[in-house]
């Protein structure tokens, strides 16, 4: 029996539609920015371990605001607090609809494999009785076949 890990399609209208939720989600988050990475190594990174002080430090802004120097900008950092909590559980969210969307594409990319070894065992099977098939056959053959790397000589003592 023939392998089926995934099976579906996605009409015309569906991908536009799903394209137009996409569009809106990225207007409904208009202060979203990409960074390259060369930029990235510019700032201070923060992971997990830091994000507790992180909250202990928002924690002291919000309780002891008069310890705060008069150039600290208390409202601007309440508002990253506020913005990186926020945006918490929809890059959850988005982190688990890729992964499904990726496990999709490779159950479907699986299964259009397994079917062409189908076809291609077809192909070889018919070579001699179908005219132009053995130049299909060689097509696809190339796809499994080694290549032959030359190991290096030992040096000669």
């Amino acid at each position: 029996m023939a392998q089926n890990l995934v099976s579906g399609a996605l009409s015309t209208e569906q991908k536009a539609q799903i394209g137009q939720g996409l569009a809106a989600i990225k207007a409904g988050l208009p202060m979203i920015i990409t960074l390259q990475p060369e930029q990235k190594r510019e700032f201070v990174r923060v992971g997990s371990t830091f994000l507790p002080f992180i909250e202990i430090a928002h924690g002291v802004s919000v309780d002891h605001p008069e310890i705060m120097s008069g150039v600290f900008n208390l409202a601007e950092y309440n508002r990253d607090y506020a913005l990186s909590i926020d945006l918490l559980p929809i890059l959850n969210q988005l982190n688990e609809l890729a992964e499904s969307v990726q496990d999709t594409i490779f159950a479907a990319n699986s299964d259009a494999m397994a079917e062409s070894l189908e076809v291609y065992a077809a192909v070889q099977a018919n070579t001699d009785k179908v005219p132009g098939m053995d130049t299909i056959a060689a097509k696809m053959a190339a796809f499994f076949k080694k290549s032959r790397t030359q190991s290096p000589t030992p040096p000669q003592k």
